[in-house]
């Protein structure tokens, strides 16, 4: 007698994908969030102001406060005082904010 397993191999069920679905955002959800970020880049850019005068040294500090961490603020800046292209003030502002914000 020849004995063989004869048992089916397991079943093999896809396992459930963890992801959450996020459901779409209201209006007064993404403005409440756009004020927040705001909020927060204002009280960032208070502390990061010490290092944009040190690297942005013909920006003086009175037009740095008034910046509040709006990157087309400061790009401008950046472009009327060094005399160079917007693409380039863009590029300069973009590396700063990217060396210190934490991206999200």
């Amino acid at each position: 007698m020849n004995i063989q397993d004869e048992t089916k191999p397991a079943e093999i069920v896809p396992a459930k994908s963890s992801r959450v679905t996020e459901l779409p955002r209201t209006k007064k959800q993404i403005t409440a969030a756009v004020i927040a970020d705001g909020v927060a880049a204002k009280a960032r850019w208070k502390t990061l102001m010490a290092e944009a005068t040190i690297v942005w040294e013909k920006v003086p500090p009175e037009e740095l406060a008034t910046v509040d961490g709006n990157f087309h603020k400061l790009a401008g800046l950046v472009q009327l005082r060094y005399h160079i292209s917007r693409e380039e003030s863009d590029r300069k502002v973009r590396e700063f904010f990217d060396k210190h914000y934490p991206s999200a």
